[in-house]
């Protein structure tokens, strides 16, 4: 069985964890006066993290949906 709440929430996490890398990068990067490698690198990560959220959100509503419709027919042969 497909926990959604639990799925989601590990994407949320996923998703938090790539925009800190990102903030992470652009702070060493200003730091060391490269700022426009900063920018582009902590765009680079947030972008790449956003797009894994989706695809895993994605994910997560296809399982549960072919769970859903595996059930349904399960209970029309009885």
């Amino acid at each position: 069985m497909v926990d959604v709440e639990r799925s989601k929430g590990r994407a949320r996490v996923a998703l938090g964890a790539s925009v800190l890398s990102a903030a992470g990068a652009l702070a060493w990067f200003w730091y060391r006066g490269d700022s426009i490698t900063g920018f582009g690198l902590a765009a680079l990560l947030t972008a790449a993290g956003y797009w894994e959220y989706r695809r895993r959100i994605a994910d997560v509503r296809r399982a549960a949906r072919t769970e859903a419709d595996a059930e349904r027919r399960r209970r029309d042969r009885e």
